[in-house]
């Protein structure tokens, strides 16, 4: 996931445009020239409580959000939480699911 974010190759438009997949527009929703990690986790109007993210890591700067690893942490946990990438649906079902499994017996971990 550090790799995915540090180099914004996570199934954004901005990069799936210039990949050649067909998504039309590499704009934001919101119109923004660009759907990109950085509009999503700073400005764009239709994502909420983008200052979780920094204040979840501790810093104040987005260029060392994705340097350090509680600043990863908290903008893969931010980034799951508002369904912008498609491919990370099965990872917040995941999590809500076992929230609700505390009376599930853990399952048995395999021995060489």
């Amino acid at each position: 996931m550090a790799t995915l974010l540090r180099t914004g190759i996570i199934g954004l438009k901005d990069w799936l445009y210039w990949v050649g997949v067909p998504v039309g527009s590499l704009r934001c929703e919101y119109s923004w020239p660009r759907q990109t990690l950085k509009h999503i986790i700073l400005l764009c109007p239709l994502r909420t409580s983008q200052e979780v993210i920094l204040l979840a890591a501790g810093i104040e700067n987005y260029n060392t959000l994705l340097l350090i690893q509680k600043g990863l942490k908290a903008a893969t946990r931010w980034l799951i939480g508002q369904n912008v990438l498609d491919q990370f649906q099965v990872a917040k079902e995941i999590v809500i699911e076992s929230k609700g499994a505390s009376n599930r017996r853990p399952l048995i971990t395999l021995q060489e």
